[in-house]
């Protein structure tokens, strides 16, 4: 069960996931291509712009139960990068800004083992996962 006390940033398809050592970044991909005009002045069409966004974990449980929050771990985002289709992420970056509603398609998921304690079965990753808007 999620602590109740930790701001939630980010969820992906309704699931809250973990605050464990999360890193997050986003940045702009802007689509613009040259144009001509009659005059013979360039100029940048600039089409839309999409925003490209990207979590990062150290030290990443594999199981919710073993993350200090209690939310998904590595093995929901494991599942979220090998699901295709449209993924629906809301971040809420301070207790007094909105939550921000977008679609988007997982681009890039990667991981490391870090460290496996056969004792309580629970393995330890670097994970990085990264979306762009749909």
């Amino acid at each position: 069960m999620p602590d109740t006390y930790i701001i939630s940033l980010f969820s992906i398809d309704g699931t809250e996931i973990t605050e464990h050592n999360r890193k997050f970044s986003n940045s702009p991909i802007i689509n613009a291509s040259p144009v001509e005009l009659d005059a013979g002045i360039n100029k940048r069409y600039i089409k839309k712009n999409k925003e490209s966004y990207s979590l990062s974990f150290y030290y990443l449980p594999n199981a919710s139960n073993k993350s200090v929050d209690g939310r998904a771990a590595r093995d929901f985002l494991k599942s979220v990068a090998l699901t295709p289709g449209k993924k629906n992420i809301k971040i809420k970056l301070s207790p007094v800004d909105p939550i921000q509603d977008i679609y988007v398609y997982v681009t890039g998921y990667s991981e490391t083992l870090i460290k496996r304690e056969v004792d309580n079965e629970c393995a330890y990753y670097d994970v990085s996962i990264n979306f762009e808007e749909a």
